[in-house]
């Protein structure tokens, strides 16, 4: 067998369905060997980089589900490979499992400055689990293996295998042997603990049975785990309430008893406040980013850290533990929550505290919504959302760009379904939801799935348009135009005295792009529209696109402003008269 077939066969054998990318001289001979077979469903990205969102959105969506699928995506040596970069890293920082196949110059003209050579695996290394280049076609299969077993296993993140032309198509020896069955890598490095040390949890059920003001923080690895009931379980049996990271939204529903929300720089003032005066932090699969806990000298100064996580990397790093259980979360739930000695709290005052909490500004937020619309008179996103979130039940599938937008939908859009809340958090890339709704509906077809970005996101990866117009893919899209980098230019509102530098937008006609690509298309800008449009899209066969004219004078609040700690946090411009 050549190399080309060795690699096709790998992912066959791996469970592989849907591939991703765009092909060039040097990916030839594989993309040549997979139309011969048909085995596999191409998707033509219209660019690289929607290539790693589509497959990151197939490993996102699909985790939760009976037929978990790492992405797979694939690109030409030189720009095309460097045009995966952004997406890889992205990846990388939100754990997400996928695999980059690119291919490479002949291996006799590497390092010559060949045509279209770029140096992959050093480029790749510091954003990704593992970089290969298989230098012989006998290490085609295997390394894939290897690589696929990487991504997913532990924390899961991207793996890049850069394959030089000439091997993809040698031939390999008649001796050539591997067995793809029950394969498992000898890789002595790769240290993987997922069962938790039972004198640990131990101790911390002594803290959990001492606490009066405990608080659950709730992150991506309880979805990543599947550990959404456990921690369920947990909570209910200790009585703690929970916040949710922005990735950890969805792993319960967010209207939940014991839920306060999301938590850090644009969080609930209920989870903020809660996070500041409580008397330990319980922390399952998170690391305790700078958006989660602002400034560190001053996060958690008067509480205990239990907490748990798969990464040992993680532990210790941003925030000191009392007790720090390295273990997949899912097992660890499922002992804390059967636990014998877990006592049972009510901590009345505790949750009368929060309930003070969360109506500081909540009528406020109501009076908001209500109207509708700003002080530009143009439409507010969180009423928008709001809409949505009435009309879906919170049940559909929400993939969203990087913005306000983006902080508008985790605060206000009533996540009842698990695992249904998909971005960019780590990297935030603008630009990730078009193409990364498409992986999202191919890897769960029978459910409703919305692409929500701002003028400025859906720009950068507008060109997808054409791989959902080609395939007909039924993803809803909602494009919230404000004509500003909305978030930059509430930045520059509140800390640059209104200096709106690089963050006007002269935009083209939506609706006129939109049919180009034969994409129903309409314009709402007014609140009593609103639903009907939304109503339109839901009910709607293939595509839809709906464009909102927003009030760019919108403010995401509360914030924790940049260097500040949880303490610093901004409630309401109205009360402070701005």
């Amino acid at each position: 067998m050549k190399g080309k077939e060795l690699a096709l066969k790998a992912l066959l054998d791996k469970g592989v369905k849907y591939i991703f990318g765009y092909t060039g001289g040097a990916i030839m001979p594989i993309f040549d060997e997979m139309e011969k077979q048909k085995v596999f469903t191409f998707i033509m990205s219209r660019h690289e980089q929607g290539a790693v969102f589509m497959a990151q959105g197939i490993s996102r969506a699909s985790i939760t589900t009976a037929d978990p699928q790492i992405g797979v995506c694939m690109a030409t040596s030189g720009p095309g490979a460097m045009n995966l970069v952004t997406g890889i890293a992205d990846a990388m920082m939100d754990s997400v499992p996928v695999l980059a196949i690119t291919g490479q110059v002949p291996s006799g003209v590497i390092a010559t400055d060949a045509f279209q050579e770029s140096d992959v695996v050093g480029v790749m290394m510091p954003l990704t689990k593992q970089t290969y280049m298989p230098l012989s076609v006998n290490a085609v299969e295997e390394t894939i293996h290897e690589a696929m077993y990487v991504a997913g296993t532990g924390r899961g993140g991207p793996v890049v295998v850069d394959i030089p032309k000439d091997i993809q198509n040698d031939d390999t020896g008649p001796d050539y042997k591997f067995e793809p069955r029950g394969y498992e890598p000898n890789l002595p490095g790769f240290f993987y603990s997922p069962v938790p040390n039972r004198e640990l949890l131990r101790k911390a059920v002594g803290l959990i049975n001492r606490s009066e003001r405990p608080i659950i923080l709730c992150g991506h690895g309880v979805i990543n785990s599947n550990a959404g009931p456990n921690l369920a379980k947990f909570a209910e049996k200790a009585h703690i309430p929970i916040a949710f990271t922005l990735h950890g939204l969805s792993a319960l529903p967010v209207d939940h008893p014991l839920s306060v929300g999301m938590v850090g720089m644009h969080g609930t003032v209920e989870a903020n406040r809660a996070l500041l005066n409580c008397d330990l932090i319980i922390a399952f699969g998170m690391r305790f980013d700078d958006r989660v806990t602002g400034n560190l000298a001053t996060f958690g100064v008067d509480a205990d850290v239990i907490h748990v996580e798969i990464d040992p990397s993680e532990i210790d790093k941003n925030v000191k533990t009392s007790v720090a259980v390295n273990a997949d979360v899912n097992q660890a739930l499922a002992l804390l929550a059967k636990d014998p000695e877990l006592i049972a709290k009510p901590r009345r005052l505790w949750f009368e505290k929060i309930a003070d909490y969360r109506a500081e500004i909540a009528d406020e937020i109501s009076r908001d919504i209500e109207k509708g619309i700003g002080k530009e008179g143009q439409l507010l996103m969180k009423t928008i959302v709001s809409r949505l979130s009435e009309l879906t039940g919170g049940r559909d599938l929400i993939v969203s760009d990087v913005g306000q937008h983006q902080m508008i939908l985790a605060r206000f859009y009533n996540f009842q379904t698990t695992n249904s809340w998909f971005n960019s958090g780590g990297a935030g890339t603008m630009g990730c939801a078009l193409p990364m709704a498409v992986g999202v509906k191919l890897a769960r077809p029978a459910e409703r799935v919305w692409s929500i970005s701002g003028d400025g996101g859906f720009q950068m990866n507008i060109q997808e348009l054409g791989a959902i117009m080609e395939h007909q893919i039924d993803i809803k899209i909602l494009l919230f135009n404000n004509g500003y980098l909305g978030m930059v230019r509430q930045w520059q509102t509140m800390f640059y005295d209104g200096r709106f530098a690089g963050t006007p937008m002269k935009n083209p006609d939506f609706g006129a792009i939109a049919g180009a690509y034969k994409i129903p298309y309409q314009c709402v800008t007014k609140p009593e529209q609103i639903t009907a449009a939304l109503e339109t899209a839901a009910g709607s066969k293939g595509p839809y696109m709906v464009e909102f004219l927003c009030d760019p004078s919108e403010i995401v609040l509360p914030m924790v402003p940049a260097g500040g700690g949880i303490a610093d946090m901004i409630v309401s411009m109205k009360r402070d008269g701005n």
